[in-house]
């Protein structure tokens, strides 16, 4: 992410400033001119968070953003109950499942913190309280991994497609469910295993500070643990920055990138082999549909994604370069409203692959029918089962089978399609409807 985009300086070790989360920024400073740590808390500093400029930074973190994580989490866990059913299951829909879990984590601890820093706490500038910096800190470092883990499920997802287009034969035999769970666990582990660092980098703990008016407030205060030393740091910072330079940024761009062209490609083939075969038989000429469908699903979460994350990587090629040389080419201002802008663009790519799926899967709407009218079907029968007075264990086993005994012998069923009961009172006699629509 982007800030996950934007640094924030903590402290000062040597004549070296050091930063936590994506980017980096020009330092911010942690003290003005006013204030002070005090006693022993002098090698902690107060603990703030990145200054990004109100007027942009409350409509988009304090407005839009929880209503975009609110969105997001319902639909992404209608698409893991949806792909996670059995006749949902297949090696595309494995990681799509994986990358709605991924996208869900990664929202929810990111919307969450900038909703209370930058929607509810009013002043910016002023420093944390114990423990928010904490969960301030933990929750970015969380929300980094899972983003992460959904770039590289993303690229294995065009990967594994385009070996499937390319070649059709051996393709399948190879992305076996085995193996696209075996991947997805392991994007997830790799992800856990490269920032597992960052959890350790700092110490926090409740310090004193004097303002220009000599008032005692009470504040969190945070310094590099004694393991990372200037030199450790800096090592740390080099590894850091190229490793997902080159594995989190540039080459599942690159990935992304081929196989998009590939699979666009396949697609336009595949036009003109539609046309060759439309007179064949339904069956075939179904299945081919069908992965056409899906071929396509794929090339438009890729492209979502390519169009979020190429800037972002140009964004953070930039801020290393700064970082490196002290030459400044985006002024922190503009470097502020650009990442504001940048998470928000993320957060609603995160979104959009639920209404890909249901635009372009038919058997995607239909699973997602059927879940979302059993539930409602559930819980009017919880309702109705709470004021019967003819329940026995043998009508509670004819519920659990969509039935349910009426009182008077007949036995009701639920079709999930049309919303209706049907109940068979006799074989002599017809049928009563009865519609609770």
């Amino acid at each position: 992410m982007a800030d996950h985009a934007s640094e924030r300086t903590l402290g000062v070790v040597g004549n070296h400033s050091y930063t936590d989360n994506q980017t980096v920024v020009q330092t911010v400073p942690l003290f003005d001119s006013g204030s002070s740590p005090l006693n022993d808390s002098s090698q902690f500093m107060p603990f703030m968070v990145v200054p990004y400029p109100k007027s942009l930074a409350f409509p988009v973190y304090g407005i839009l953003v929880p209503i975009t994580t609110v969105l997001t989490l319902v639909s992404n866990v209608l698409v893991i109950c949806v792909f996670l059913k059995k006749k949902m299951r297949s090696v595309t829909t494995f990681f799509l499942a994986g990358l709605a879990c991924s996208d869900t984590l990664s929202v929810i601890l990111w919307g969450l913190v900038h909703l209370y820093f930058y929607g509810i706490k009013t002043d910016y500038t002023a420093p944390v309280l114990y423990p928010l910096c904490v969960i301030y800190d933990y929750a970015l470092y969380l929300a980094v991994t899972f983003h992460a883990t959904s770039v590289w499920l993303t690229t294995t997802l065009g990967v594994q497609r385009c070996i499937i287009v390319v070649k059709p034969f051996w393709g399948p035999r190879l992305w076996t469910m085995k193996k696209s769970a075996f991947m997805t666990l392991l994007a997830y582990l790799l992800s856990v295993m490269f920032f597992l660092p960052l959890f350790f980098m700092n110490n926090y703990k409740e310090i004193q500070i004097e303002d220009e008016n000599n008032v005692t407030s009470t504040v969190c205060g945070a310094k590099l643990d004694s393991y990372f030393d200037e030199k450790v740091y800096s090592d740390y910072s080099i590894v850091n920055y190229s490793f997902r330079g080159i594995f989190v940024q540039f080459l599942p761009c690159t990935l992304m990138l081929i196989t998009t062209f590939v699979l666009a490609y396949k697609l336009k083939h595949g036009k003109i082999l539609q046309r060759c075969i439309s007179s064949a038989t339904e069956g075939p000429k179904r299945d081919f549909q069908h992965r056409q469908r899906t071929t396509l699903m794929v090339v438009i979460i890729m492209i979502i994604f390519l169009i979020v994350e190429i800037p972002n990587g140009v964004v953070f090629g930039i801020k290393v370069y700064e970082d490196l040389t002290g030459y400044t080419i985006i002024d922190i201002e503009t470097d502020y409203s650009i990442a504001i802008l940048q998470n928000l663009f993320l957060l609603l790519s995160y979104h959009c692959n639920f209404w890909i799926y249901v635009a372009l899967s038919a058997r995607f709407r239909e699973t997602l029918k059927a879940l979302i009218c059993r539930f409602k079907v559930k819980h009017t029968f919880e309702r109705m089962m709470t004021v019967s007075s003819g329940f026995s264990p043998a009508n509670s086993m004819k519920r659990k089978r969509g039935m349910r005994y009426t009182g008077n012998g007949s036995d009701v069923r639920c079709d999930y399609e049309s919303k209706t009961y049907f109940s068979s009172v006799n074989r002599n006699s017809g049928r009563n409807v009865i519609d609770i629509r």
